[in-house]
């Protein structure tokens, strides 16, 4: 339920920012995946990711290529979630440098595969992959920072100082 919730606002989210027409959007596809596979589960995690390419497929190129997406973040997630189970991914900063590097992969797969299927060589746009990359790091750990605060101690501590 909570994926298919955090799908649903990154579908969202990646419509609003295509309105609002920014230059290099972060991918916010990889937010539940990397949600889900920084615990560890692979299946799971490439199922989310299954789902998630195939809504970006949808939503990025309507109409063909449909996989596209999909199949480089399967195998992202995959990865994802096999870091996942050998480490502890808590830290915000350790959660931001995999998101980081995921969408760096997943940037560099789509265009291989791209690559392959039209028969030319294209030569990927780093720049672009760089910044997206690092917007979609720094919204991960910004949320991660945002989850593992402990919002309901400092509730409850703050009521204990404001009744005594």
């Amino acid at each position: 339920m909570i994926v298919a919730l955090g799908l649903a606002l990154a579908a969202l989210g990646t419509l609003l920012l295509g309105v609002l027409a920014i230059p290099h959007p972060p991918d916010l596809f990889y937010l539940p995946v990397a949600s889900v596979a920084r615990r560890g589960r692979s299946v799971p995690a490439m199922l989310t990711a299954f789902a998630a390419g195939l809504a970006e497929d949808a939503l990025a190129t309507p109409g063909r290529l449909w996989g596209l997406h999909s199949f480089s973040k399967v195998l992202v997630a995959y990865l994802l979630a096999a870091i996942g189970a050998r480490a502890l991914v808590e830290k915000p900063v350790l959660l931001g440098l995999l998101v980081w590097g995921a969408v760096v992969v997943d940037g560099l797969v789509v265009t291989l595969l791209l690559w392959i299927l039209r028969g030319e060589p294209l030569h990927p746009a780093l720049p672009a992959l760089a910044f997206r990359a690092a917007g979609t790091g720094l919204l991960a750990a910004v949320l991660q920072a945002f989850l593992r605060h402990p919002w309901k101690e400092r509730r409850a501590a703050r009521r204990r100082r404001r009744l005594a």
